[in-house]
């Protein structure tokens, strides 16, 4: 990680730096946590976080993400939470398995990967 760290992106004649920083939530159960409540669960498919099998026969394959029962609303639309009986009512692009994406699972459970 250090090796990359202040340095620049020579093939590509810019001017940018590498800066290296710890992310502020560590580690894959922290991240799902933070994540399958979140308003990006209310967004596109396509907009939401992904999960890959790290281990095993289904290594580099995607895995469903497994979705929270209290998803959050936008800030600019309210602070309130939307509970998954009253989320599947909400229209086609806003609805937690809305989107047609042949890269995601409508599956919700969810099991061991890394998330991207």
């Amino acid at each position: 990680m250090q090796a990359f760290n202040g340095k620049k992106w020579e093939k590509f004649n810019s001017e940018k730096v590498v800066a290296l920083a710890f992310a502020r939530i560590q580690g894959k159960a922290a991240l799902v946590t933070h994540f399958q409540n979140s308003s990006l669960m209310n967004e596109d498919k396509r907009c939401r976080p992904i999960l890959f099998c790290t281990d095993g026969p289904n290594a580099g394959e995607q895995e469903p993400f497994p979705i929270g029962t209290s998803i959050r609303s936008k800030a600019g639309k309210g602070r309130g939470y939307v509970t998954e009986e009253n989320h599947h009512r909400g229209s086609p692009s806003t609805s937690v398995n809305g989107g047609d994406s042949p890269n995601r699972s409508d599956d919700s459970s969810g099991s061991a990967g890394d998330l991207y």
